[in-house]
């Protein structure tokens, strides 16, 4: 019995041990195994801000839109852009235990934390001013306002028009410049006045009609203005930059030749030396002869601004209306022929006109009254193709142009080659003149079976007789330099309807 008692001691001992042990096992090991085997660890991602822990979401996607929204809403409530300097961290957590929001929750949380980290901005922005290209920066707003004011001033002389910085994006702190009309306001006699007359009088005492004036001002450049910080910023003053932006430099343009046009005159009317002109055009000398529809490079006055405005005038003028254009199917394009002369007539228009810095361009017509008509002229145009001609000479260079020159009417143009190159048939017709003819020296004159003419002049040597037959491209002659000539050409001319034409529209100039 004793030894029964002893026995079962020993196994309850044995038993407590092993309970002891199993139970010290399972604490050890079961967290192990959950983390290896089962993996319930939680991962998700938590936002930090000036080291105060706002909040967590499972994703940092979420996390990232949460913190987007609450930018965005805590921007929405200022008008101007919000400046926030926080320290912002997001973490990957491992915890098994976590506190997730949703991203509504999140973005809640977050913008109540920003408030704490907007920026007392009052004397620290500047504002970048962009006029196209041209950047200059100013110290406030109402700098910036009162640039514009200035900008527009001799526009607007009657103060009529107010400039206004309106926001494009809070967020990012962009404006735009936008020129209104201010409110128009009337005196009761004005009022009367304007109502019995149906006219009122304009500042320099002329009458006008009711509307008429300055109606609308813009820039031909893309305006925009940039809040900046202004810690580091170089502003410019309002006068400054005013001077800096409408100081005119020399910016290169085409003018094309028009008959009558000299180099000299050319140079003179833009407002430059000839020897100017010949340096922006190294292909020109002295000598060079140009002609109608020639391209020359010149230099205009350019600003860095274009004021664009539009008035609204009430005026009389004489008038004539467009004119009538038949087919006609006996002569060839390029000959218009004046069937009837029209009249002129008069009109009262309403009309919008648009300038460019003070200089017209362009004009249109709201509204017209017809006091007289006008009749309109009538006019004849060639229908007909004319003949392919072929350039008379090989080679040379062109020297002369069609139309006026030196006080007179150059009825062809010229080619400078040397003496006795082949002259040859610009088309195939019969010699009507070959000989001594005047001013133009040895000559020879071809008609055409069409009725067209084409003549050459200045020769040195006759190849043809009067009466002959000739075919395209046949040698008819030498040129040179007879009759009233400066030096060794060849002088080219057509006739179509009894009348010269300009060459080189039938032939190639060089």
């Amino acid at each position: 019995m004793e030894r029964l008692s002893r026995y079962g001691r020993r196994m309850k001992l044995t038993l407590l041990k092993t309970t002891t042990v199993a139970c010290f096992v399972c604490i050890l090991i079961i967290p192990f195994l959950t983390k290896t085997l089962f993996k319930t660890e939680a991962n998700y991602y938590s936002i930090t801000i000036n080291g105060i822990k706002v909040g967590a979401a499972n994703t940092e996607e979420e996390v990232i839109v949460a913190l987007a929204s609450a930018r965005q809403e805590l921007s929405a409530q200022y008008e101007d852009v919000v400046y926030m300097d926080p320290d912002i961290e997001i973490v990957k957590e491992k915890k098994t235990i976590a506190k997730r929001m949703s991203a509504e929750e999140l973005s809640g949380a977050i913008y109540s934390c920003m408030f704490e980290n907007v920026m007392d901005v009052d004397f620290k922005m500047a504002y970048t001013v962009r006029l196209g290209d041209f950047v200059v920066t100013m110290a406030t707003k109402d700098d910036v306002v009162k640039l514009f004011e200035k900008l527009i001033e001799k526009y607007d002389p009657n103060n009529a028009f107010s400039v206004n910085l309106d926001a494009l994006d809070a967020a990012t702190g962009t404006y735009t410049i936008n020129i209104t009309e201010k409110a128009k306001e009337s005196t009761a006699a004005e009022i009367v006045s304007s109502a019995i007359s149906g006219t009122a009088v304009s500042q320099d005492g002329a009458t006008v009609a009711n509307g008429d004036g300055l109606i609308g001002i813009t820039f031909d450049e893309e305006v925009t203005v940039v809040e900046i910080s202004g810690d580091n910023a170089v502003t410019t003053s309002v006068d400054e930059a005013y001077e800096n932006i409408t100081k005119e430099h020399a910016e290169k343009t085409i003018y094309t030749v028009e008959a009558g046009d000299t180099l000299s005159g050319i140079a003179q009317s833009h407002g430059l030396s000839l020897s100017e002109l010949l340096g922006l055009n190294p292909n020109l000398s002295v000598e060079s002869v140009i002609a109608p529809g020639d391209a020359i490079i010149i230099t205009v006055p350019k600003s860095e601004i274009s004021v664009l405005t539009k008035y609204q005038m009430t005026y009389e003028e004489d008038y004539e209306a467009e004119p009538i254009y038949q087919d006609d199917d006996i002569h060839y394009r390029g000959t218009n022929t004046v069937i009837s002369e029209g009249t002129v007539g008069h009109r009262s228009v309403i009309a919008e006109v648009s300038y460019s810095n003070g200089n017209e361009t362009g004009r249109t017509y709201i509204k017209e009254t017809i006091m007289t008509e006008s009749v309109p002229k009538t006019i004849a145009v060639g229908t007909l193709t004319p003949p392919t001609y072929l350039r008379p000479i090989s080679g040379g260079s062109f020297s002369s142009g069609y139309g006026y020159r030196w006080g007179s009417f150059h009825k062809g143009v010229d080619w400078y080659v040397p003496q006795g190159t082949t002259v040859t048939a610009a088309a195939a017709g019969t010699v009507t003149r070959a000989g001594w003819y005047g001013d133009y020296g040895y000559c020879v004159d071809i008609t055409h079976d069409n009725g067209t003419m084409t003549r050459y002049g200045h020769l040195s040597a006759v190849k043809v007789s009067s009466g002959q037959r000739v075919s395209q491209g046949q040698a008819i002659a030498a040129s040179g330099n007879t009759g009233y000539s400066t030096g060794p050409h060849l002088h080219f001319e057509i006739w179509i309807g009894g009348s010269p034409v300009n060459p080189l529209n039938y032939v190639n100039k060089n």
